[in-house]
């Protein structure tokens, strides 16, 4: 198999394994506040979904460039500040349509991988800091943001359904 064909596969479980835990549950629960800490698990899916926002956008400079993304220095000032503002700018979505951003966001960053190729993603080492691949790197950033997350949310639809 190649790089990129595990990259995808690993990616694409660790999406499966979110989307059954919650695939069932009504509205009502994905909205309902403090289901995940504070959050609910719409709020969750807006999280991860600006992260991998961030990820597809700066990734292609930083391999090509090696440069410290801007949003690096954004986040490391104030990371609660930057998740609650961004959670809050989806607010306004339904559960629905944060599954539909949630979607797109994984197509937008496979299409951002392919764009990279089989090299790219094959290189070690590609800045300073990273000793691994950069599939490694998308892997690590992307796949265990959301497979942290995920653990967290049912842990959440537990509670959820053992309490309606």
């Amino acid at each position: 198999m190649s790089t990129m064909t595990d990259l995808f596969a690993s990616l694409s479980q660790e999406r499966a394994a979110l989307l059954d835990a919650i695939k069932d549950l009504p509205d009502d629960f994905l909205e309902r506040k403090g289901v995940v800490g504070e959050w609910s698990i719409k709020n969750v899916l807006g999280h991860l979904v600006e992260w991998e926002s961030a990820v597809t956008e700066f990734l292609p400079e930083r391999v090509a460039t090696g440069a410290i993304p801007a949003i690096f220095a954004v986040i490391g000032d104030d990371e609660d500040g930057w998740n609650a503002r961004e959670v809050a700018s989806r607010e306004h979505l339904t559960p629905r349509e944060q599954l539909e951003e949630f979607e797109r966001t994984r197509q937008a960053l496979l299409e951002t991988l392919r764009a990279l190729g089989e090299e790219t993603l094959s290189r070690e080492h590609p800045w300073k800091g990273w000793d691994g691949t950069v599939a490694a790197y998308v892997l690590d950033s992307v796949g265990g943001h959301e497979d942290e997350h995920r653990e967290a949310v049912m842990a959440g639809v537990r509670q959820l359904t053992l309490h309606s």
